[in-house]
């Protein structure tokens, strides 16, 4: 995954951006940028987290060498996450998505998530599993 990524990526249940990112894990890349002309992106300049303003210079050189390897998108609107593993990010909806898998991220990087996902996002989350709760299901159904 790339930074400007964020700038085209939207949330796959409400259309909502942009989307908030958590790295857990990043690399610097070896890529040829001597001919990319900022901005690179449009609307999102999700390294410096921030709308895009035509007048403003931005470091898209520096942002298009880093890979996010492991990381987060939320989204603040209806509360879902999406994990990134080995630099992928996996957008999928609620009745595709693996709720043993995705408790097992969170458990991973659960000192590196931000608590609001840990224990409200949606579709799963850690809220009364790590306490000896009983497991819940997606969206707290048992």
């Amino acid at each position: 995954m790339r930074y400007w990524g964020l700038d085209v990526l939207v949330c796959v249940h409400c259309k909502h951006h942009p989307l908030e990112l958590t790295v857990i894990e990043s690399e610097e890349q070896s890529i040829d940028v001597e001919k990319v002309e900022a901005p690179v992106c449009k609307e999102y300049c999700g390294y410096l987290r921030e709308k895009i303003d035509r007048n403003k210079a931005y470091p898209c050189r520096e942002c298009l060498r880093k890979g996010i390897r492991t990381g987060v998108l939320y989204c603040p609107n209806c509360g879902r996450w999406y994990p990134i593993k080995n630099g992928v990010v996996y957008m999928l909806t609620d009745n595709r998505r693996n709720p043993e898998r995705d408790r097992e991220f969170l458990r991973m990087f659960k000192d590196r998530i931000p608590g609001r996902i840990l224990e409200h996002g949606k579709p799963v989350n850690l809220h009364g599993v790590e306490e000896g709760g009983e497991k819940q299901g997606y969206l707290g159904h048992k």
